[in-house]
């Protein structure tokens, strides 16, 4: 099981958030919902997945690699609180 990057989608899908960087699409993947947020904030949207779950959707996504507890600079983009205004998951 994996940590990622994610937010609720339009008709509740889950939306991964992968970067560009020169060397293509990463998408970071975490081995703990901790290092998520202390890499990428405490206002991070997540989800737990599993990890060849991850790596079989990441081609159909365009996702060129995943990176494992990647390390991020001060300038790298975080969520902020009010950036989850308006967001709702809907549980089935």
């Amino acid at each position: 099981m994996v940590a990622v990057p994610a937010h609720p989608g339009a008709f509740s899908q889950l939306m991964l958030e992968a970067r560009r960087l020169p060397e293509g699409l990463i998408l970071p993947v975490f081995s703990s919902v901790r290092l998520l947020i202390e890499t990428l904030g405490q206002y991070q949207p997540w989800a737990v997945i599993p990890l060849p779950k991850v790596a079989q959707m990441a081609p159909g996504l365009g996702i060129d690699q995943l990176l494992l507890d990647p390390e991020v600079t001060d300038d790298t983009w975080r969520w902020e609180r009010d950036d989850l205004s308006g967001f709702s998951w809907e549980v089935p």
